[in-house]
């Protein structure tokens, strides 16, 4: 009896702590203005009870397939002006990556990113479209540690939000 009562208060709690928090998902399309250009897709994840921003990555280009990880927090999201029932609103962060590189050998580097750009809440608060750039220094984990590149990725995608 101990047990069922134990298990249906943290079920209890479970389900009242995830009604108070917000969280929005959606795909970007990624462009990385670096020493040269790729494309690639990337799944993203913001929460609105925190302000942080995590995306999945994923980049193509000639015979290499690069995956990585993105985690911004966000310093701010302000309005600029208002469209409609919501407001353009421009946004700056401080975030990390890592990307794995799967060429010849394999590559990992890792860094630090300044995400700013602008988005939006549309249809209720429903719909978030936005652009981004994130200019990033990168270092070379392996296969030895040394300085890496300064490189440019840009975004637009877009969130769902389930709240």
């Amino acid at each position: 009896m101990k047990k069922r009562v134990v298990i249906l208060a943290l079920a209890l709690m479970l389900a009242c702590t995830a009604g108070l928090s917000a969280f929005g998902i959606g795909l970007q399309a990624d462009g990385n203005a670096g020493a040269s250009f790729t494309t690639g897709v990337s799944l993203t994840v913001k929460f609105d009870s925190v302000p942080f921003v995590l995306a999945a990555n994923w980049y193509l280009g000639d015979n290499v397939q690069n995956v990585g990880l993105t985690g911004d927090y966000w310093l701010f999201n302000k309005p600029i002006t208002r469209v409609g029932d919501g407001s353009l609103n421009w946004f700056l962060g401080l975030g990390l990556f890592a990307n794995m590189r799967f060429e010849n050998n394999f590559d990992l580097d890792a860094g630090l990113r300044v995400p700013f750009g602008l988005n939006m809440l549309l249809a209720d608060n429903v719909f978030e479209p936005y652009v981004q750039i994130a200019p990033s220094f990168s270092v070379n984990v392996v296969p030895s540690l040394s300085v890496g590149n300064v490189f440019f990725p840009i975004s637009a995608g877009f969130r769902i939000w389930f709240r």
